[in-house]
């Protein structure tokens, strides 16, 4: 692949040991692009960095702010001003309203939040300063509706959508850009613990991460797939509850069929 196939030379991931953003960081490296692969010391992390000559592990706690600034500071230093923040740390828990395990909501909470404006708050300031930058946040479709057995998870995303675009609406006459990344059911360890059967939309790391990179090297402000997933809740989301939910019920059904 040709040095120029994306528009950055410097991305730095969080997350980078989950299936998706380490897909996606084993990607731009074979591109060309110079990443800084962060998340918690693991096994993981460091097979990912030892895959390719320009992935770099910088590990730290996406939930302690001052390890993430760190580690910004210490990327800038090391390779340079980060072009791309790829934000995707992330986890899911199961939801049981009949035995709520609250501990696992607000780790989750935290981590699918509290990460993301951690990441934003070390990396924008040197974005601000220079006026360039793009800063990418792994939402989820799921963020636009309640589900059933999703109370944490989902209301996770929900905050991170709306923190997006409040985060997209205040940059609007900087030249950083913003993109939220919206993919529907992907088969990943992360979710493992979720609806074992469902099939319908379901697809793999890779296939997910080859369609983010598709779209995000023109920067636009969201993606989301699939389609008919996308449409699905967006629309029912602009609809009554009382037609709403019924449909969502359906739709759940239909998902483990």
């Amino acid at each position: 692949m040709g040095e120029r196939q994306y528009p950055w030379k410097i991305a730095w991931i969080t997350g980078a040991s989950g299936a998706i953003c380490g897909e996606v960081a084993r990607l731009l490296a074979d591109a060309g692009v110079t990443v800084a692969a962060t998340a918690r010391p693991s096994e993981r992390l460091d097979r990912l960095a030892a895959s390719s000559e320009r992935i770099t592990a910088f590990p730290a706690d996406v939930l302690n702010p001052e390890e993430l600034k760190a580690a910004a500071a210490r990327i800038e230093t090391t390779l340079g001003p980060i072009d791309l923040a790829l934000l995707g740390a992330g986890m899911y828990v199961p939801f049981d309203i009949r035995n709520i395990d609250l501990a696992g909501f607000h780790r989750t909470m935290a981590v699918n939040v509290d990460g993301v404006i951690n990441g934003v708050a070390a990396v924008l300031p040197s974005m601000l300063a220079r006026n360039s930058g793009h800063i990418a946040v792994m939402g989820s479709l799921v963020g636009y509706n309640g589900w059933p057995e999703n109370g944490s998870y989902g209301a996770s995303k929900a905050a991170v959508i709306n923190l997006t675009e409040s985060l997209k609406l205040e940059l609007d006459n900087t030249d950083i850009d913003v993109t939220l990344i919206n993919p529907g059911f992907v088969d990943t360890p992360l979710n493992a613990a979720y609806d074992p059967n469902k099939k319908l939309f379901v697809m793999s790391a890779p296939v997910c991460a080859s369609r983010i990179l598709k779209k995000l090297r023109r920067k636009p402000y969201e993606i989301a797939f699939p389609t008919k997933v996308e449409l699905f809740v967006k629309t029912v989301r602009a609809l009554p509850r009382a037609v709403s939910f019924p449909l969502i019920r359906w739709f759940n059904r239909t998902l483990q069929s």
